[in-house]
């Protein structure tokens, strides 16, 4: 019986606290996406039992409700039913969360202050992805041309196209302060504007400069470095933006409001970034890409093994969606990512091995066509929250072989040099991005499949469970 999206949509409201506790939602792949006033408020037990629902998290500062092949259609009927729209600010005036009236240890409690940050991160990001998917996808197009055709890398076409695929990253500062801007509730164009002047043409020519002149911003020193390709600048300088538009707009009367505000908040901002934030935002990067580094070169076999036999509990607490920061830092930075997207692509591999091997194991035609669509859909596709919820976390012991086969071919890929060079997509049609260790990938790929089928065909389920 097909599935009732708009009883779905009610239920699912009603258990997240209700319209008045929600200020936004969107969704991904798999997930509907709630922004909620009290976290509290929302029975996620509750959600978990709606027919159509698969699970349902709080992580990186959202409800997250997942309903696999079910999202489109119930995000529809909650868009329609409830009138709700995706980036909307909405006041958040209830008391219970409102931080001046919480208890000092909760207002800064780790676990408040860790999920502030990595919300605020992860929405910084997140627009910004699929522009990065789409150039480094194009940039792999034109290096496969280039094999067949050598030539080709001599002509205006390649030439004009290259720089197209090399624009996400190098202004990715303005796209990062756009998404922080969205998520602090601040008009964008500010902080976009700051950042786009620290890459400026004119500032990157004092910077290649004469190395002994130095610069100053109403007599304070200014730091010369280039700040293309950077994620943390934007970060702290868009927070700062919001802060003093925030601040101007209480203050400026308001017959001067627009001609003050907007002026105010930029110069003040950029003054603040040029002379602190950029620096230090740039500092941060280095430092972060150098821990990374260290560790992949101390461990880089081991490290891609552990993180991606750990990976589906991390995608269980919605804990992945910060893997861009990383990944955009060290794309940017170094060039490639040798941990984070080799992980989230095999471990997607292992979780449609796991279901193979439930497939193979299975008596029921119904749950054994089930398990191959959803297998394919992982490996082909990248999607795996109906896996994980559906099959291998539901029948427990399946979920041993997503973790020893993606942790085989973590190991596998680590000790073979498996990096990833652009921005890609977790799955098989993405091997074109692992560049010049496309062997590496692929044999990590078949080890993380093959092993996790093998484990969860030997281990087996109850079939009970997976009838329910």
């Amino acid at each position: 019986m097909a599935l009732d999206y708009a009883k779905t949509a009610r239920d699912i409201v009603e258990k997240a606290g209700g319209e008045d506790n929600i200020t936004t939602v969107a969704h991904c792949m798999t997930r509907l996406r709630f922004t909620v006033k009290n976290e509290k408020a929302a029975d996620m037990d509750a959600i978990k039992g709606i027919k159509g629902v698969l699970g349902c998290v709080y992580a990186g500062d959202q409800l997250q409700v997942i309903m696999g092949q079910n999202l489109i259609g119930t995000y529809n009927e909650v868009t329609s039913q409830f009138n709700f729209k995706e980036g909307d600010v909405i006041d958040e005036n209830l008391d219970e969360v409102s931080p001046k009236d919480m208890p000092f240890n909760e207002r800064f409690s780790p676990k408040r202050l860790g999920n502030l940050l990595l919300g605020y991160v992860s929405a910084s990001v997140t627009p910004m992805i699929p522009a990065l998917i789409a150039g480094g996808m194009v940039k792999v197009i034109l290096l496969l041309i280039t094999q067949v055709m050598p030539d080709f890398a001599n002509t205006s076409t390649y030439t004009l196209l290259s720089i197209a695929d090399d624009a996400p990253f190098y202004f990715m500062p303005i796209w990062v302060a756009y998404g922080a801007s969205k998520k602090l509730g601040a008009t964008p164009i500010y902080a976009m504007t700051v950042a786009a002047a620290m890459i400026a043409p004119n500032f990157l020519n004092l910077v290649n400069a004469d190395p002994q002149v130095s610069q100053d911003l109403f007599g304070l020193p200014v730091t010369l470095r280039a700040y293309t390709s950077q994620l943390f600048p934007s970060l702290l300088l868009a927070y700062a933006a919001a802060k003093f538009e925030k601040l101007f707009d209480r203050i400026v009367p308001g017959i001067f409001k627009s001609i003050l505000v907007g002026s105010l908040t930029l110069a003040l901002t950029y003054t603040v970034t040029m002379v602190a934030l950029a620096p230090i935002g740039g500092w941060m990067g280095d430092y972060l890409t150098a821990g990374i580094m260290a560790l992949y070169n101390f461990a880089g076999p081991v490290a891609l093994c552990l993180l991606t036999g750990v990976l589906p509990f991390v995608i269980m607490c919605g804990m992945h969606t910060t893997f861009g920061a990383f990944m955009t830092q060290l794309l940017g930075s170094v060039g490639y990512d040798g941990i984070f997207r080799p992980a989230l692509l095999l471990h997607n591999m292992a979780e449609g091995g796991a279901c193979l091997g439930v497939f193979l194991r299975a008596k029921d035609k119904e749950f054994k066509s089930e398990a191959l669509s959803i297998a394919v859909g992982c490996i082909f596709a990248g999607v795996t929250e109906p896996a994980i919820y559906g099959i291998t976390l539901r029948l427990k012991k399946p979920m041993i072989g997503v973790c020893i086969g993606g942790a085989a071919g973590g190991l596998v890929g680590g000790l073979m040099g498996m990096r990833a060079y652009v921005m890609g997509y977790s799955n098989v049609f993405a091997l074109p991005i692992f560049q010049d260790t496309i062997i590496a990938a692929v044999a990590a790929i078949l080890t993380a499949i093959v092993v996790a089928c093998v484990v969860a065909f030997v281990l087996g389920f109850e079939e009970d469970e997976a009838k329910a």
